[in-house]
């Protein structure tokens, strides 16, 4: 009889437990925002628009890129916006798998953000900005309105910086700060009537504009923070 020398059986690999998939899960980086609608457009036309625009400029080709988006049609738009919706909802079924698998929501945002100005504090901070107000209003995204104060400042602005002897931002600010707090409420009340219109208006136009540009949410964080001193940047 012969003997047979069989090779030896290979073990099996070791079956991943629920808990190792969910912590490898949690590990992973956490889903990125997709584009929406005009900036995937604008990614399919940036050469021929930068040719047209006679260079690589941000602002010239932003501006045109905003002029030529809100040229097109519903039917020219819609390839853009149906990808836009698709890449949404596939984002926000890995956003909820991420959340689900321990993973925390903007996390990643907040330590790029925490490193960058750790490495470089307060470097490109307004060109940041006014990059994030010029690609906003590219997309033809509404601007949030001025607030009462604001409002009353535009208004006065001449007379306040006549009476503070100086036109300089700490100034004028400091004193239109001062005069509107002493202001009885029935004064306050046009500056806030028209305040509280103009956001109606706002709150209208925004939600029939994410309505059109789905995935129009990514940056919003971004917007909010923004925005928030606006008016000082008008000073």
């Amino acid at each position: 009889w012969l003997k047979l020398k069989c090779c030896p059986r290979p073990h099996p690999k070791p079956r991943l437990t629920s808990r190792v998939v969910l912590s490898r899960m949690a590990d992973a980086a956490e889903p990125t925002k997709p584009q929406n609608s005009y900036w995937i457009w604008l990614g399919e036309n940036r050469e021929a628009l930068m040719k047209e625009a006679g260079g690589g400029q941000a602002s010239k080709v932003g501006k045109l890129a905003g002029e030529r988006w809100k040229g097109l049609d519903v039917a020219a738009k819609k390839p853009f916006e149906d990808k836009a919706s698709k890449l949404k909802q596939d984002y926000e079924k890995k956003l909820e798998e991420f959340v689900a698998a321990g993973g925390v929501k903007g996390k990643r945002r907040a330590e790029k953000k925490e490193a960058k100005s750790a490495k470089n504090p307060g470097a490109g901070a307004r060109g940041a900005k006014k990059a994030r107000k010029d690609a906003r209003e590219a997309a033809g995204k509404p601007k949030k309105p001025q607030c009462s104060y604001w409002l009353y400042l535009g208004e006065n602005r001449a007379a306040i910086a006549q009476e503070a002897g100086s036109g300089g931002t700490p100034a004028v600010s400091k004193l239109a700060g001062a005069k509107w707090k002493a202001l009885s409420e029935a004064e306050k009340k046009p500056f806030e009537d028209k305040a509280a219109k103009l956001k109606a208006e706002y709150n209208k136009a925004i939600a029939a504009w994410k309505e059109k540009s789905p995935g129009g949410e990514a940056g919003e964080e971004d917007e909010d923070e923004d925005e928030e001193d606006d008016g000082e940047d008008d000073e």
